[in-house]
């Protein structure tokens, strides 16, 4: 069976077939999974590293983490990304949506004051009228 994969960021769409691995894919489709340096400090997809980090949309798509990537995941995922997986390490079962070198930290724009959620403190304060007596 062949699965649609669609990078985010490098806005790329793939066929795929079941049970591919998700590093390969990006590979031979133009995509580079690595952040920095072109996959120079990787561990060539051994699963000890984690600088093949992707964040998917739905993780159901890929096979269950082996036992090494759920290791690798439990000590190291970031908080934000509750979907990331090691690409070098998951198989594809379905169509899915990856996001490459995603956002490890969160980004300003996540931040409680661009998003409205502050309460400005130097705001005037309302402060209770008095009742006066005529």
């Amino acid at each position: 069976m062949i699965h649609r994969l669609h990078f985010r960021k490098e806005n790329v769409t793939a066929h795929v077939a079941e049970g591919a691995n998700l590093r390969q894919a990006c590979l031979d489709h133009g995509v580079d999974p690595y952040p920095a340096l072109g996959g120079l400090l990787s561990c060539r997809g051994k699963g000890f590293c984690g600088t093949c980090l992707v964040d998917v949309d739905d993780p159901s798509k890929l096979a269950a983490p082996s036992a090494r990537e759920a290791r690798w995941l439990g000590k190291h995922r970031p908080a934000t990304l509750p979907n990331a997986r090691l690409s070098c390490q998951a198989q594809v079962q379905g169509d899915c949506v990856v996001t490459t070198d995603p956002d490890r930290l969160p980004s300003w724009r996540s931040h409680s004051w661009y998003s409205g959620r502050v309460e400005r403190t130097w705001e005037k304060v309302a402060r209770p009228t008095q009742d006066k007596a005529s």
